[in-house]
């Protein structure tokens, strides 16, 4: 079973200013919003986050875990669960996409199927088992 405890604290990002990282699916859906949007601080937001997206692509070797990667996991709730591993901007937990700095993402990522790794949660820690991986084609 695997630990990771050398990866950064999460963050909490709002409006940031330097780069971001973000799924090209939530690159779309940026860009759908701003079209949509009529306030004008919103549509500056927006373009604020926009501006400071950076979409990265799946890695070379499907077989691991990384930013973008749909992980099915055991252990995280009674029944296998997925999770999106998006940028922090596009992070929606209640529809399964968490943030690459959350203390979820950082326990799976790197990690195989078939691999136990250990998820340090602040209602304690909590061991999943990697079932399955997948990734949405580039771009």
């Amino acid at each position: 079973m695997k630990e990771r405890e050398d990866v950064p604290e999460a963050v909490v990002l709002t409006d940031r200013v330097g780069p971001a990282p973000i799924t090209a699916a939530g690159f779309v859906a940026l860009e759908a919003q701003l079209q949509a949007a009529t306030d004008p601080h919103e549509r500056a937001r927006l373009e604020r986050l926009l501006d400071a997206a950076v979409v990265v692509a799946p890695p070379d070797d499907p077989g691991v875990v990384a930013f973008g990667a749909t992980v099915r996991v055991e252990g995280a709730s009674p029944k296998p669960q997925p999770f999106t591993i998006v940028g922090d901007i596009e992070a929606d937990p209640a529809a399964g996409k968490i943030g690459v700095t959350s203390p979820l993402a950082a326990a799976l990522i790197g990690a195989h199927i078939g691999e136990a790794v250990i998820w340090h949660r602040p209602a304690g820690d909590r061991r999943i088992v990697v079932r399955a991986i997948s990734y949405d084609g580039p771009g």
